[in-house]
């Protein structure tokens, strides 16, 4: 009789570590899946993109050392070098800034978080050219657009980063992993945006919708973040976006920015200084 209750005890033993460790496989969900976790079910609207082929995917900060600087992203200033993409459409080479990973959406999709503007246009919000995606240096830019003049395109450093069509729909994002300690957490990504046409005083959807902007923070299935629409940013001013969020315990953080522009007109939006500090 104890040897079968002891057979029945290790039975429930096994069969416990096999429970568990099925829960644990699926509760696991390696950084690089945060963005793609949230992304079903709805969420904030942010399909899967694929990168071109050979497209370098930068590794995540790999310890919990404190930056001197206080800021937890890497290369937020757009500084630090990048690497050249494969040819886009045959003659397009964009700039994946290192540190992050630079992906966009291809011809025929449609731009994210699409809103119902004018059903009676059908290209309206479908993607019909690929951004092109650069560094502008500060010796590149007239004296008022860099660091400290009166229309600055830097805000920090001697690089800032453009992503701009001349004339088609398109969606660029930049996303980085970050490995973060429990805490509260104050991400801050400013955009500024060009307009190149006159906007129509008659349709206040015009100037709302046409060009857009997000930035976002991914982690523990959670989300964080939204939409800044062109009438929020204004034309050739810096907007901030400004996210908080709060981590129970040490974890994987994926940062996600987006722009966009849903109208075959041209559109230049610029990056810099992106911030992800400890506020608590």
């Amino acid at each position: 009789m104890r040897k079968k209750w002891l057979l029945v005890a290790v039975a429930w033993v096994v069969l416990g570590a096999a429970v568990f460790g099925w829960l644990a496989r699926a509760t696991y969900r390696p950084a690089a899946e945060l963005a793609h976790a949230a992304e079903g079910a709805g969420g904030v609207n942010l399909p899967v993109i694929l990168k071109p082929e050979n497209t370098p995917t930068p590794t995540p900060r790999p310890t919990l050392v404190p930056p001197a600087d206080g800021n937890w992203i890497a290369n937020g200033s757009f500084e630090e070098g990048w690497t050249d993409l494969p040819p886009v459409e045959g003659f397009l080479i964009n700039q994946n800034p290192n540190d992050w990973t630079l992906s966009w959406l291809e011809r025929g999709e449609e731009v994210w978080d699409l809103r119902t503007i004018h059903p009676d246009d059908p290209i309206v919000g479908i993607v019909s050219g690929v951004a092109e995606m650069i560094h502008k240096l500060s010796h590149q830019l007239p004296p008022d657009e860099q660091l400290g003049g009166p229309k600055a395109l830097i805000l920090d450093g001697a690089a800032v980063y453009k992503m701009f069509h001349r004339g088609a729909a398109f969606g660029s994002q930049l996303t980085q992993t970050v490995r973060l300690p429990a805490g509260t957490w104050r991400l801050t990504v400013p955009v500024q945006l060009h307009w190149h046409e006159n906007l129509d005083p008659d349709d206040p959807t015009w100037d709302t919708y046409t060009a857009e902007s997000g930035a976002w923070v991914l982690f523990d299935g959670q989300q964080a973040g939204g939409w800044a629409t062109a009438r929020d940013m204004g034309d050739r001013e810096w907007y901030e976006h400004v996210v908080e969020f709060t981590l129970p315990d040490e974890q994987d953080v994926a940062v996600l920015i987006r722009v966009k522009s849903i109208y075959w007109s041209p559109k230049d939006f610029f990056i810099d200084d992106v911030v992800l500090e400890q506020i608590d």
